[in-house]
């Protein structure tokens, strides 16, 4: 976790991660409480299973992420360096390294690895880490550790993409990251390095500190990795093989294809783990799920992928809802998928966005024409398989989101064929007329945008032409970038250089943080914002949200955020968002999706009630 702006760009369909704030994981890698807050039912699905069976002693799991044999994602041990959600996920047997837990509303508790005190008078935050609290070596987590986390996030180039803009407010950070320091004057460890208490420093709080928005919120253990060059620490074994835990289990192995192996952390400050041990896959081939699941291979899948739920009416995954010997629980997702503009480049040396590319969409009823002709309600009704609904806004329908979400947003999901007489009339509106083939022209010249478009699902093609096909009716004419789908790791590299002039849209997904702030992905220095939006009302507001003075500020600021970003300039299209279905073996105890302290440190409380997978029926029955 970071600042509560980070946002993790989803790995299933090709998109990178990114963090900010207060890291999407951070809401599900916390507390050891009891709460018993209901689970929300999201459409026909439970958010819970509870297997009345007790469990049994030192059982093992298997759980899948939706990763692709054909696109596989390196396993990155410590939350620092992740950059694909699929590998973020993957951590959540051993913590992630995170310090805090949350709430139902996300905001930090101080029941988790490390108590948080904020002094608003002195804009101070001081973190307490347990007594107890030791890495899976047996050495204790000390402050040093936590400071050595924030030093790698402000300079190292991998976890940099990690690093949000909320901590350029602990003083002295700035002047470190630039150089100038050989230390962050802003932070003391007020009983030393191997003490247990630092207090940190704000020339400003953060407006949402209070769900961990700028705190320094992870620890990596300095005395295993202080020997290690900054510039192989992404890439060294010591983080992607042997990897320390505080959390309830340690990583035990990692097979060539980034399947993890965890065993029980005995140096655990928690309550002893029901399970002894959890082997955690990503880079699974696809097509074999259903196999897969036939055969009882994984306990949980911790997202069914939608494309492959159905195969039109055929049920496919579907077949194992509440069927077959497997529970399914959903949620919706924690993130949202949105159309981008390219409308500028990033400036290679300031690291700054400028908006300067000579392009239509410059105009904003240009980039609301292209939002309304998108039939964005028919391909994911098409090709969702019920698992996907339309988005308004950029902030998702997660119970969590529930305090900030803007029900005032109207988007451009109205219509679910796309609204090809609202896309005429803003076009006419900026002095274009259709020609003889049907498509809008302006002082001679067609409004032809170039689609780059991603691989990553069996359906990508397909929803693809859909897309091109609808932005036809509406005279647009789309054509594909290089006239074929690019496969992720292309993608990657395009919209990451910030310099290629040779597309004019793209999609991104993104999972939030624990408050949805938009630092990390739309100011002039975000490194994801991908279509390279600057302007003075939108610096003004990502400064008046940092600068918020209460919640119902906050809340009112990022609301605004909203309004101005989608309905007043589109400078992005929200287009759908995912119900996550998980599929949850019946002799699985303790799983929920609820939005509580019990999904902190959530594999802890997990366990089996039989040594053997259920292999038939409806468990809940």
């Amino acid at each position: 976790m970071v600042s509560t702006g980070k946002k993790i760009g989803y790995g299933v369909g090709g998109v990178i991660v990114v963090a900010g704030a207060a890291w999407a994981l951070f809401a599900v890698t916390s507390n050891n409480s009891d709460s018993t807050q209901k689970a929300v039912s999201v459409g026909s699905f439970k958010g819970d299973y509870k297997n009345s069976k007790s469990a049994i002693k030192n059982g093992t799991l298997t759980v899948s992420y939706p990763g692709t044999a054909s696109d596989p994602v390196s396993f990155a041990g410590y939350s620092e360096f992740s950059q694909w959600s699929a590998a973020q996920r993957q951590l959540d047997p051993a913590g992630a390294n995170s310090l805090f837990y949350v709430d139902e509303n996300s905001k930090t508790t101080n029941d988790g690895p490390a108590k948080i005190k904020i002094d608003k008078d002195n804009k101070t935050a001081t973190i307490t880490l347990r007594d107890d609290l030791k890495w899976s070596d047996g050495k204790d987590v000390t402050a040093q550790d936590v400071l050595f986390s924030l030093k790698t996030l402000a300079t190292n180039k991998v976890a940099a993409a990690n690093f949000t803009e909320s901590y350029t407010a602990i003083k002295g950070l700035s002047a470190y990251q630039d150089g100038k320091a050989k230390e962050i004057s802003g932070v003391k460890l007020d009983d030393g390095a191997d003490g247990k208490k630092l207090t940190v420093s704000y020339t400003a709080l953060p407006a949402a500190i209070d769900w961990g928005d700028g705190l320094p919120a992870y620890a990596l253990p300095y005395h295993d990795l202080k020997n290690v060059a900054s510039k192989d620490l992404a890439t060294s074994e010591k983080v992607t093989k042997h990897p320390l835990s505080f959390g309830p289990f340690k990583v035990a192995s990692v097979s060539s294809d980034s399947t993890a192996k965890y065993v029980r952390n005995t140096d655990y400050w928690g309550k002893t783990p029901k399970l002894k041990g959890i082997t955690y896959y990503i880079n699974q081939d696809q097509t074999k799920r259903e196999n897969d699941l036939a055969k009882q291979k994984f306990d949980i899948v911790t997202e069914a992928p939608s494309a492959l739920w159905k195969d039109g009416g055929t049920p496919v995954l579907s077949k194992y809802d509440n069927a077959k010997g497997y529970a399914a629980t959903g949620s919706y997702d924690t993130g949202y998928w949105e159309l981008y503009f390219n409308l500028g480049h990033l400036n290679q040396k300031s690291g700054d966005s400028v908006q300067d590319r000579k392009t239509p969409l410059q105009d904003a009823n240009v980039r609301k024409a292209v939002g309304f002709a998108q039939n964005v309600g028919d391909v994911t009704k098409k090709y969702g398989n019920g698992l996907r609904v339309t988005a308004d806004t950029l902030v998702s329908k997660n119970e969590t989101k529930t305090l900030f979400y803007n029900d005032d947003v109207k988007g451009y999901q109205q219509k679910s064929a796309g609204d090809a007489k609202k896309t005429g009339e803003l076009l006419e509106k900026s002095g274009y007329k259709k020609d003889a083939d049907g498509y809008f022209t302006k002082d001679g010249k067609r409004l032809s945008l170039v689609y780059l478009a991603r691989s990553g699902r069996t359906t990508s093609e397909a929803e693809t032409k859909a897309y091109i096909e609808s932005w036809k009716k509406a005279g647009i004419e789309v054509k594909l970038y290089q006239n074929k789908l690019v496969d992720p790791s292309t993608w990657q590299s395009i919209v990451l250089d910030g310099n290629h002039n040779d597309w004019d849209i793209t999609d991104a997904g993104w999972g939030e943080g624990t408050v949805p702030t938009f630092d990390q992905l739309w100011s002039k220095a975000a490194p994801y914002n991908f279509g390279h939006v600057v302007s003075d009302k939108l610096t003004q507001n990502l400064e008046d949200t940092q600068k918020s003075t209460s919640e119902d500020d906050l809340k009112k600021n990022i609301k605004q955020f909203q309004k101005l970003v989608v309905d007043e300039q589109a400078y992005t299209i929200p287009t759908y968002t995912n119900i996550k279905v998980q599929l949850v073996n019946g002799r699985v105890t303790g799983w929920t999706t609820a939005a509580t302290k019990d999904t902190n440190d959530l594999y802890a409380k997990i366990g089996v009630s039989q040594d053997k997978p259920v292999t038939s029926g409806d468990p809940r029955k």
